[in-house]
């Protein structure tokens, strides 16, 4: 790839051309959204404690140190995303890794709408309770033209759901609908 690069440019320099301008090969539309939250700052600390623990234990355990130094840099380095590849006609949801997303490759058909949803949870947290306690939720979802919705997230409050799906909305450009009027508040 280097002597490809070096051979072109000598070419151009030596040899110009009128109103040449040089073909550049053009990345793969790809769009990825992230579908989980960033780490909190717990999570970093506990994370950088098992890998000083793994830096110290590899003195002593070579293997047991490396497989915690590896345990402990995951959390780091990984989160669930949407990885969709316009060139390929593919979505993925799945593990990214080190900018590598791990899943299943399904057929892309286009985006028909992201759609907003209201749900409500009942659940009894507490033993001493008798009584559910009920929750609101904003769920949101990328509609595709073949009918399959894939859940974008999950959010307590309309105003961060909006937020956060709205830059795949415009990435997409396609429109939200907000079909949380269905619930009355209660």
């Amino acid at each position: 790839m280097i002597l490809k690069i070096e051979a072109f440019f000598y070419c151009v320099t030596q040899f110009p051309v009128k109103n040449f301008i040089p073909c550049i090969p053009m990345e793969t539309p790809l769009l990825r959204y992230r579908l989980t939250d960033p780490i909190g700052f717990t999570t970093k600390v506990y994370a950088v404690i098992i890998v000083a623990g793994g830096i110290w234990l590899f003195t002593l355990y070579p293997v047991v140190g490396v497989l915690m130094i590896l345990f402990g840099i995951f959390p780091l380095v990984q989160y669930k995303c949407l990885e969709i590849d316009l060139y390929h006609g593919t979505y993925c949801i799945g593990v990214n890794i080190l900018g590598h997303t791990i899943g299943d490759r399904e057929p892309y058909s286009g985006p028909k709408c992201i759609f907003l949803k209201k749900n409500r949870h009942f659940s009894s947290s507490s033993r001493r309770s008798w009584r559910p306690t009920a929750s609101i939720s904003f769920d949101s979802y990328l509609w595709l033209e073949d009918g399959t919705k894939i859940p974008l997230s999950c959010d307590g409050s309309k105003e961060t759901a909006m937020l956060r799906i709205q830059p795949l909305a415009q990435e997409l450009q396609t429109e939200i609908r907000d079909l949380t009027e269905g619930i009355p508040h209660s």
